[in-house]
C-alpha cells in the first residue's frame, strides 16, 4: 500500500496547462493536490498556493513527495527540462497523469511526468516518453514512439508506426501518416499534414508540410 506522502502532489506553475492536470487529477482519484507553486499567487487559483518554486525543497520536506509539472510546452520544452531536473534532484516522483476518459492499450508504455488529457488515445504497443503532453484528443496509433519532453497538441492523429523524436511540437489538429519521422526539436504548425520525414530542428506547416530548418 503507498504511503500518505506517495498520495500527496503539488503543481509547479499554474497557468492553464495546470488547470487541465488538476482536473484529470482530481477524476482519478488516485492523488491528493496539497497545492501549487509559481512566481505569485493566482486569484482564481482554486487550490492552495505553497510559495514559489525557491519553496519545493521545504515542501518536500513536509511530506508532499510527489510533484507534477503543470507548465506547458511554451514554444519550446526549455522550461519544463529545467523544472524537472529540479524536481529529481530534490527527490520528488514525476507520476505520469493520465484522464480517465483517456484510452490507453494495455501494452502501452507512458514515461513519468507525461499528461495524457481528456479523450486522448494512446494504442497498442506505443511508447510515449517522459515530460510528454499528449493533449485533449488526441490519438498516437499503434506502435508510435514519442520522444522525451514531446508535446501531441490538441486533436492531433499520428497514425500507425510513427516516430516523434524528442523536445517537438506536433501543433492542434495535425496528422502524421503512418510510418513517418518526426526529428528532434521540431515544430510541425497546426493543421498540418505530414506526409514525409522530417529532419531535426525544423519547422514545418501546411498540408501536405513543408519543412524549413
Amino acid at each position: 500500500m503507498a504511503s500518505s506522502a506517495e498520495k500527496k502532489i503539488v503543481i509547479v506553475g499554474y497557468g492553464g496547462h495546470a488547470r487541465s492536470m488538476a482536473d484529470s487529477i482530481k477524476s482519478a482519484g488516485e492523488y491528493e493536490i496539497c497545492g501549487y507553486t509559481d512566481l505569485r499567487a493566482s486569484e482564481d487559483g482554486g487550490l492552495t498556493y505553497l510559495g514559489s518554486d525557491d519553496n519545493l525543497e521545504e515542501i518536500y520536506a513536509s511530506g508532499i513527495h510527489c510533484a507534477v509539472v503543470g507548465v506547458g510546452f511554451m514554444g519550446n520544452s526549455d522550461l519544463r527540462d529545467k523544472m524537472y531536473d529540479k524536481l529529481k534532484k530534490i527527490g520528488y516522483k514525476l507520476p505520469a497523469i493520465v484522464d480517465p476518459s483517456a484510452i490507453l492499450a494495455a501494452d502501452a508504455v507512458i514515461g513519468e511526468g507525461t499528461f495524457v488529457g481528456k479523450r486522448a488515445v494512446v494504442n497498442a504497443s506505443a511508447s510515449v516518453g517522459k515530460m510528454c503532453i499528449i493533449n485533449t484528443g488526441a490519438i498516437v496509433e499503434h506502435e508510435d514512439v514519442i520522444g522525451d519532453y514531446t508535446h501531441i497538441a490538441v486533436g492531433t492523429t499520428l497514425c500507425g508506426q510513427v516516430a516523434v523524436g524528442e523536445h517537438t511540437l506536433v501543433g492542434a489538429g495535425s496528422v502524421v501518416i503512418q510510418g513517418k519521422h518526426i526529428g528532434d526539436h521540431c515544430i510541425v504548425g497546426a493543421n498540418s499534414t505530414v506526409i514525409r520525414d522530417l529532419p531535426d530542428g525544423c519547422k514545418a506547416m501546411g498540408s501536405p508540410a513543408k519543412s524549413e530548418m
